[in-house]
């Protein structure tokens, strides 16, 4: 019988390829197989189209190279929260923290299960292959298979992160590697037709709307860069692990986007990409019929899954370090006596994401995700400017490169798409997805509760 839960500090169990594999896993999602055919139809060059790309990779990593000053400068769980804490003081840490809970986790979580469940499990598991014709499962809704796959990967973060991390290492080395080496077969010769990385006219400038459309869900594919400041507390030599994990991981999946963006262009060409829904099961459909569409989704499978196991790992220390601070329920400050994990947080999270899941589509939480990010990881990175003015002689084992360039680049980019969103959500004609003004108003309104509370409080 399980013993009782009790209230305890988190124990250093990751190692450094834990770690790197968490922000590599994490950042391995559904999006740079759901995001290519909707950045193809904004950017209709494969120049301006990889550029885009490019500059994604850029931005992620104008992040880590911010966020590693602050998790070897402060390595604790808990993520954003005790940098924005110490920065900007409890208010913003609190709507922050709150945006997090409600949007950019469970929202990230919801995501990732729900165009699994769409994509790749109905190759997998449908009606055309006899496994899956003969157990039914290709017959489930999609909607069920994301919660099942939610409730599935809460369980084994319950039970331990030691497992969790073992099985973030393969969930990522194997895809990864895979992926890498698939691309480079296909840039190397392996299509000997490769017309649709040259056969376009010259690039046109594209429109701000479009190119900020576009760069939304390139930013979204590019999320979690930020994933082992999470686990700060729980990486060992966090002083030296921590920016390798974060910088390590993001240029590593960096360059493997890259790559598979210049494959996709390559094999289906920018007028078939738009078109494909989902790329990675188009490209393999194209090169290899129905066996090697499944043996490749398979892989991909094993990709979201890495990312879903990541998400939910790193996700549910912001509920732990909020509560410690009073922001919210005790309980989920108490990790389990056996097991060690924040078993509050972690089911609290999936009980969010499951509401997400059943109340919005697949588009609506990319745009809702995205736009939470781009709130909180504006403020992150500028805390890093914050905390060096503040906290000038703070032992600092990590500085980030090109500072103060870097964090000005990051936050400037991350304004200016998320104020062209929200100024097209009221131009004329414009279709009105509130998806990304919902996100803001959370972390408002969360402000705003923050500061009712401390004048109930005297404060």
């Amino acid at each position: 019988m399980a013993k009782p839960e009790s209230e305890s500090t988190t124990s250093r169990t990751l190692g450094p390829l834990a770690a790197m594999s968490l922000v590599a896993g994490t950042m391995l999602g559904i999006g740079i197989f759901i995001a290519p055919p909707d950045v193809a139809r904004h950017l209709d060059h494969p120049v301006t189209f990889v550029l885009m790309w490019a500059l994604g990779g850029l931005s992620a990593l104008c992040g880590a190279l911010c966020v590693a000053e602050l998790g070897a400068m402060l390595p604790r769980a808990g993520g954003d929260y005790p940098y924005l804490r110490l920065s900007y003081g409890p208010g913003i840490a609190f709507a922050a923290g709150w945006l997090q809970l409600l949007a950019i986790f469970p929202g990230s979580l919801a995501t990732m299960a729900v165009g699994t469940a769409s994509y790749q499990l109905p190759v997998v598991l449908g009606s055309a292959y006899p496994i899956g014709d003969a157990l039914g499962l290709g017959d489930m809704s999609p909607t069920l298979w994301a919660v099942i796959i939610i409730v599935a990967f809460t369980a084994l973060n319950h039970v331990g992160i030691v497992i969790s991390g073992l099985l973030q290492i393969a969930l990522t080395m194997v895809p990864l590697g895979a992926l890498l080496l698939a691309s480079l077969w296909v840039l190397g010769g392996g299509v000997p037709d490769a017309h649709g990385l040259t056969s376009a006219a010259g690039p046109g400038l594209p429109a701000l709307g479009g190119a900020a459309a576009a760069f939304l869900g390139v930013y979204f594919a590019y999320s979690g860069w930020n994933a082992a400041i999470f686990v700060g507390g729980e990486i060992r030599e966090p002083t030296r692990n921590v920016p390798r994990a974060l910088v390590g991981g993001t240029l590593g999946v960096t360059v493997l986007y890259l790559l598979l963006c210049l494959g996709f262009v390559a094999v289906l060409g920018m007028g078939d990409l738009a078109t494909a829904g989902e790329a990675g099961s188009a490209v393999a459909r194209r090169l290899f019929g129905r066996t090697g569409e499944l043996s490749i989704t398979v892989l991909i499978v094993l990709a979201m899954l890495g990312s879903i196991n990541g998400c939910v790992l790193t996700g549910s220390r912001i509920a732990y370090a909020m509560a410690e601070h009073g922001d919210f329920a005790r309980s989920a400050a108490v990790l389990h006596r056996r097991f060690g994990t924040p078993v509050v947080a972690l089911w609290v999270q999936a009980a969010i994401a499951i509401v997400l899941v059943a109340t919005h589509g697949f588009e609506h939480l990319i745009k809702y995700t995205s736009a939470a990010m781009l709130v909180t990881g504006s403020l992150t990175v500028a805390a890093v400017m914050i905390l060096r003015r503040r906290m000038p002689d703070a032992p600092r084992p990590y500085r980030t490169w090109g500072y103060p360039v870097t964090p000005i680049l990051y936050v400037a980019s991350s304004v200016l798409v998320l104020g062209v969103f929200v100024v097209r959500i009221f131009e004329d004609g414009a279709a009105r997805d509130w998806s990304v003004l919902l996100a803001i108003a959370w972390f408002v309104l969360a402000l705003a509760v923050h500061r009712v509370r401390r004048r109930g409080r005297g404060g």
